[in-house]
């Protein structure tokens, strides 16, 4: 184009700016299948414990979070071989990671990073199984937080029960989809997973596998920002 003023075409950096990356670094949806951690028995058959290792894919996790390969539990793992579980006394049982005791019990996400946006997640579906094998059902309760700005601290943003058969004799059991189809799943700093006897209200151990997620942040900012730290 000529410009009218003065005769001269401008340059061509002055017609197209240059380009901007909206997306780079780690960004998209992602699933925790827990399947690219080893763990192994010792040399009696025996299957040690282990607590999660923080971060995993940039998450933290509470004390009291394993994972196994599925020949050690009733459930069939969704994706081999592993699957997560979550001990309510796992405090006593397990050895303490890196900011583990920072969040609440069967709680996973930011953790220390919880007022960085970059590590903020949208929480999809998963698969999920409670320890009982009677005929008592399990109330599963999941609870999504965010952080709050002004009280420089997590909030509760949705809280949702799920009744989970039980396993008849631990036999034939199968993890049940549980999907998070509620707005108010997205952009948590953290999210709470607690399963209880229906009627007494007993904690009860879980499993969990195939935890479909997604990062709530997709600038170019903060997928570089993940990508360069665990």
């Amino acid at each position: 184009m000529i410009n009218p003023i003065n005769g001269s075409a401008p340059s061509a950096t002055a017609q197209i700016p240059a380009a901007q990356p909206t997306r780079c670094g780690e960004y998209g949806n992602f699933t925790l299948s827990f399947d690219d951690t080893t763990v192994e028995g010792d040399n009696k058959g025996l299957m040690p414990v282990h607590g999660m290792t923080n971060p995993y894919h940039h998450l933290f996790y509470a004390n009291g979070f394993t994972y196994m390969p599925d020949k050690w539990e009733p459930y069939p793992s969704i994706s081999q071989p592993n699957v997560a579980m979550f001990l309510p006394i796992g405090t006593s049982l397990l050895p303490n990671t890196p900011f583990a005791g920072t969040l609440l019990p069967g709680e996973f996400g930011s953790g220390p990073r919880a007022s960085v946006s970059a590590y903020w997640f949208n929480a999809y579906y998963g698969y999920f199984g409670c320890a009982l094998n009677g005929i008592t059902s399990c109330d599963f309760r999941i609870s999504g937080f965010r952080w709050d700005n002004v009280t420089k601290q997590e909030v509760m943003a949705i809280e949702k029960h799920v009744t989970i058969p039980p396993c008849w004799g631990f036999l034939k059991c199968k993890l049940q989809l549980v999907t998070f189809d509620e707005p108010d799943f997205r952009g948590l700093s953290g999210i709470q997973f607690n399963a209880y006897t229906s009627v007494l209200g007993i904690p009860q151990v879980f499993f969990a596998d195939d935890l479909s997620l997604g990062w709530w942040n997709q600038s170019c900012a903060a997928g570089i920002l993940r990508i360069g730290h665990r």
